[in-house]
């Protein structure tokens, strides 16, 4: 028997019909409020005010609505040129972004490793969520690992150095993400701890660490996120510059 305080899936004259982009707008809010455990079909269909066999229309299970959620993320990341079809056979030179072509393949690399940080980081709850299931990757997520592959490419690599080289760089992210989320914040306090435990380190026991430790200080210790992911990627793409032939 259908709840009389609830709308089913036909609205009525007047109301906004339901559709797969309204529900995963108000299932990503649950995430983002919330995290992934307050999201289940039946509460995003109280939140929509909606039978909840209704939802099933459009996503059939929570699975599908996670997977539609890291699609709705990462579409903005996409390549433009990803969108076109195979049939529509525009050559590959045509395809390349105006401004990928004025920019040297580190900064296209750089480039895009910071668009795919801000996209998880826009939603950490949902970051944590399609880094640890491979299921919620639709072709959508796959596809934006296209920029990264374009700059690698330009660099000269071979294929299975672009292959490796990419794999690292995403690691790199995703490693980096699934930290800055856990601590939610734009600082991470390391010194303090950091400095007492390695001065309760026996003497000799791990010297340069105590050493450059000690130098630091509480300051020169003192952690940004976004300083430290630039750090990190530059490291990275300097060593994958250091392959070029």
């Amino acid at each position: 028997m259908v709840n009389p305080g609830k709308r089913s899936g036909r609205p009525r004259a007047g109301e906004e019909r339901l559709s797969r982009e309204a529900i995963l707008t108000a299932a990503l809010r649950i995430v983002d409020d919330e995290g992934i455990d307050a999201l289940t079909m039946r509460r995003l269909a109280a939140t929509l005010q909606v039978n909840p066999m209704s939802l099933y229309h459009h996503l059939p299970n929570k699975s599908a609505v996670l997977a539609g959620l890291a699609e709705l993320v990462f579409a903005d990341l996409t390549p433009a040129e990803a969108a076109v079809s195979a049939e529509a056979a525009v050559p590959a030179e045509a395809a390349v972004p105006a401004e990928a072509a004025v920019m040297s393949w580190q900064e296209q690399l750089k480039e895009s490793a910071r668009a795919y940080r801000n996209g998880l980081r826009a939603h950490p709850n949902l970051a944590l969520q399609v880094l640890a299931d491979t299921s919620a990757v639709s072709g959508v997520v796959v596809a934006t690992m296209e920029p990264f592959y374009r700059a690698l490419d330009q660099a000269g690599l071979s294929p299975r150095e672009i292959f490796e080289a990419a794999n690292t760089l995403i690691d790199f992210i995703h490693g980096f993400s699934l930290g800055e989320a856990s601590v939610r914040a734009e600082t991470f306090e390391l010194a303090p701890d950091l400095i007492a435990r390695v001065n309760e380190l026996p003497p000799g026991k791990a010297p340069t660490l105590t050493r450059i430790v000690g130098e630091l200080g509480e300051t020169g210790l003192a952690y940004d996120f976004d300083s430290g992911f630039e750090s990190g990627l530059a490291t990275v793409t300097a060593g994958i510059a250091a392959r070029q032939r």
